[in-house]
């Protein structure tokens, strides 16, 4: 670990576990690389606040729906700015569904904010509709994608 580094000891929920390995899937499916935790937070740190996709009731049901405190140890080695950014989305977080949340929590809806907008990217490439860059950063008109059982409409 170098001086521009900390470590984030987080004891997650099993379902919090489950919505972070599916999203480092997708992200290495997408970039055709392995990922990290570390490096899916640090290239989701620049995107607009999950605020401006969701309304607050949204993230309000999805952390009810997904517990976030847990018995399962996480350790994220992230920059000293990332910390700073991670700290800045909770408290943008926190400040917009009126109440104080956890870091484990600002994880989680990161990471929700992640799959819904994978989810979306291909809901939008089955149905055919074409568009430059969606929330999550990915081209959303390639050609390449698999059809998966849909028939283009005319």
């Amino acid at each position: 670990m170098t001086r521009d580094q900390c470590i984030l000891a987080l004891d997650i929920s099993e379902h919090l576990f489950k919505l972070s390995t599916e999203c480092l899937r997708l992200r290495s499916n997408e970039t055709r690389r392995y990922q990290t935790l570390e490096s899916l937070l640090a290239d989701r740190m620049g995107l607009p606040c999950v605020l401006e996709d969701h309304a607050p009731e949204t993230i309000r049901e999805h952390l009810s729906a997904i517990p976030t405190t847990g018995d399962i140890r996480i350790d994220l080695t992230i920059t000293r700015s990332s910390a700073d950014c991670l700290d800045a989305v909770k408290q943008l977080l926190s400040d917009g569904l009126g109440s104080e949340i956890t870091l484990s929590d600002t994880l989680s809806v990161m990471l929700f904010h992640y799959v819904v907008g994978q989810k979306t990217a291909r809901i939008l490439q089955r149905i055919g509709l074409e568009c430059s860059h969606d929330s999550t950063g990915i081209a959303a008109d390639s050609k390449d994608a698999p059809a998966d059982n849909v028939v283009p409409l005319r």
